[in-house]
């Protein structure tokens, strides 16, 4: 069950980082994408944050499954946070601090997938 949720997780990071957002920017105005991507990444990370909770709470026989869902569930929570802090950053046209801030959120977000596709490869098999 904690290997598939990683498995869930993986896949809704991939398709929205890989997929969604690429999409939005290719298709849409910039006006239109600004504001369809202010509206989902909040929810993206959210949800990613739900679902590590939810595997925090299954992985009690599992240590690297507690570890992977709580580093998950945190880089989720500081994503989360640095999302009105990013949007500011871009209306004031400060491009230094919103880039600075949106690789902080690209590196958590690549972190999280990292340790879950170790978690799904290597570690759930011991468990």
């Amino acid at each position: 069950m904690l290997r598939n949720l990683s498995i869930v997780l993986c896949t809704i990071v991939l398709f929205q980082s890989v997929v969604i957002a690429p999409a939005i920017n290719v298709s849409l105005s910039v006006e239109a994408a600004a504001t369809f991507l202010r509206f989902i990444w909040p929810i993206f990370f959210v949800l990613v944050g739900v679902l590590s909770l939810l595997g925090l709470l299954l992985s009690r026989n599992s240590k690297h499954g507690r570890a992977v869902n709580l580093l998950t569930l945190a880089c989720m929570f500081v994503n989360w946070l640095l999302v009105p802090v990013i949007n500011n950053a871009m209306d004031a046209d400060d491009m230094n601090t919103w880039a600075a801030l949106h690789i902080t959120t690209v590196g958590l977000t690549l972190l999280s997938l990292v340790f879950h596709l170790i978690f799904i490869f290597r570690w759930s098999k011991s468990v």
